[in-house]
C-alpha cells in the first residue's frame, strides 16, 4: 500500500492481498457467487459494475495481470444486456458471461502460484 498526498492508495498484485470489504474484494466475491450459481447474470452485472465504480473512485488499484483479468469481465459486461428483453445478436449471453468470469477467476488463481 502506498501513500499519495493524504490519500492511501491500495495496490494489490494478487487476490490474497486484497483487503476484505474493499471494492475489489466485492468484485471477487461477486465473481465467485456468479460461477457458483448464487447470482443471476443481471444481478451480477449491476453489483459488479457498482463495485467497479467504487474501485475507481476509492483509490484502489490492482497491478497487471490482475487488472487484465478484471478488465476482461468489464468488457464482457460492456456487451451484456442487463435487461434480457434488450438482447441482440452478438451480445454477451449468460453462458458466455459465466464462462468468461470462470476464466477470469482461473487467471486470478494462477497469480497465487
Amino acid at each position: 500500500m502506498t501513500t499519495h498526498g493524504e490519500h492511501r492508495i491500495r495496490t494489490w498484485r494478487r487476490p490474497s492481498e486484497v483487503t476484505p470489504g474493499s471494492a475489489v474484494a466485492r468484485q471477487l466475491d461477486l465473481m465467485r457467487r456468479l460461477v457458483d450459481g448464487h447470482l443471476t447474470g443481471p444481478d451480477f452485472a449491476r453489483a459488479w459494475l457498482a463495485a467497479r465504480r467504487d474501485l475507481l473512485h476509492g483509490g484502489e488499484r490492482v497491478r497487471e495481470p490482475f487488472e487484465r483479468a478484471l478488465s476482461e469481465v468489464f468488457y464482457l459486461l460492456d456487451d451484456y444486456p442487463i435487461d434480457p428483453a434488450l438482447r441482440s445478436p452478438g451480445d454477451t449471453t449468460d453462458e458466455q458471461l459465466h464462462q468468461g468470469v470462470r476464466d477470469a477467476l482461473a487467471k486470478l488463481a494462477d497469480l497465487e502460484r
